[in-house]
């Protein structure tokens, strides 16, 4: 997986995920987004593009609950800057968190990949402020 950032969509993975996403029907978006963060909890072991793809899938979620954006990556799924453009539930947003515990988990291979690296902080910081942000977000 090749990594420019540390921000949600600033990887191969989420971009391709973010393509698959923006090519989806609109009524088939968010059940798109829910199977992407259920591979997250399925009680195995994520690999790295799996995690990449629920990290997008939950940044996601959080802009399409509360409308504005985590992330000002140019990689972000479009759509999302229209307003109502993604119906998102508490069901998806209580996946989205338990599929970020997941990628934060020790020894994942999301967290593996950063090891080490200069900017393994950052990232981890990415992430977990992307799991608070979602906690408290409010859902419909």
């Amino acid at each position: 997986m090749a990594t420019w950032q540390f921000g949600p969509f600033d990887n191969d993975d989420a971009v391709e995920w973010c393509d698959a996403l923006e090519a989806a029907p609109l009524d088939q978006r968010a059940e798109l987004v829910r199977d992407t963060l259920a591979v997250a909890v399925a009680g195995r072991v994520l690999t790295a593009g799996e995690a990449a793809r629920a990290v997008a899938a939950a940044a996601t979620a959080l802009q399409s609950l509360n409308g504005v954006p985590f992330s000002n990556s140019a990689y972000a799924p479009r759509f999302l800057s229209d307003k109502g453009a993604m119906a998102v539930d508490s069901s998806i947003r209580d996946l989205a968190v338990q599929a970020l515990g997941e990628v934060l988990a020790n020894g994942s291979a999301w967290r593996l990949r950063w090891a080490d690296d200069i900017e393994e902080e950052e990232a981890l910081a990415v992430v977990e402020s992307l799991r608070s942000h979602l906690v408290s977000a409010v859902t419909p």
